[in-house]
């Protein structure tokens, strides 16, 4: 097969862009059209993980006590694991940004879309890597809303610690995927924890309607 120079330079989030498979300049009819998909998607993951040998394995391999604890754990690991993320776009500015980390103007200088446009090579995957830690201080804000619902309303332990776990899954995976560019899957991984955090408080408030989707 011949290819031309600009064929053999893309990446591999090129290529899979190039097939379709991308949440890239998307129109409205297929954003619409993939929203139900992968929706479904979410919510079968969540189904067929609950209950599961990985979840419960997943689930004891996480470093509490007991399960009653491994939503505390997420709540705490979601914002180090945050603060991780930005130190690896710290770092790698460091590296690779000609005149490197600017402290004098910290903020500034991994503001959204600034590090992308300074153009050096290797400042796309920083600059998502970047994002990807503020997209996990916002899940952690929302699981903390929704864990206090299951708190207080005393959700089953085990199925609170299955999708507490799953959450923690998606959000150490979220920023490879968003590194490589790998926009759909990035995406799919972001609403799949999305969907489990929600599920949380939605078992919570509603158990005898929503419980049964994860038995």
């Amino acid at each position: 097969m011949v290819t031309t120079r600009s064929q053999d330079k893309m990446t591999f989030a090129d290529k899979i862009r190039a097939q379709g498979f991308s949440l890239a300049d998307c129109k409205f009819f297929k954003l619409n059209a993939l929203f139900p998909i992968m929706l479904g998607l979410a919510h079968a993951t969540c189904a067929l993980w609950c209950g599961s040998g990985l979840a419960a394995a997943v689930v004891a391999a996480i470093p509490v006590a007991d399960v009653e604890k491994v939503p505390l754990f997420t709540v705490f690991a979601l914002p180090v694991y945050a603060i991780l993320l930005s130190i690896v776009a710290l770092e790698g500015l460091a590296a690779l940004a000609p005149n490197g980390y600017q402290s004098q103007i910290g903020r500034a200088a991994k503001a959204p879309g600034a590090i992308e446009e300074l153009g050096f090579p290797g400042s796309g995957w920083i600059e998502r890597v970047q994002s990807s830690q503020y997209n996990t201080w916002e899940s952690a804000i929302l699981a903390v809303c929704c864990f206090f619902v299951g708190i207080e309303e005393k959700l089953t332990p085990s199925l609170f610690s299955e999708l507490a776990a799953l959450l923690l899954v998606c959000r150490l995976v979220y920023p490879l995927p968003y590194a490589l560019d790998v926009d759909l899957v990035r995406t799919q991984v972001w609403l799949t924890g999305l969907y489990a955090t929600i599920m949380v408080a939605a078992c919570a408030l509603y158990p005898e309607t929503m419980q049964p989707f994860f038995a």
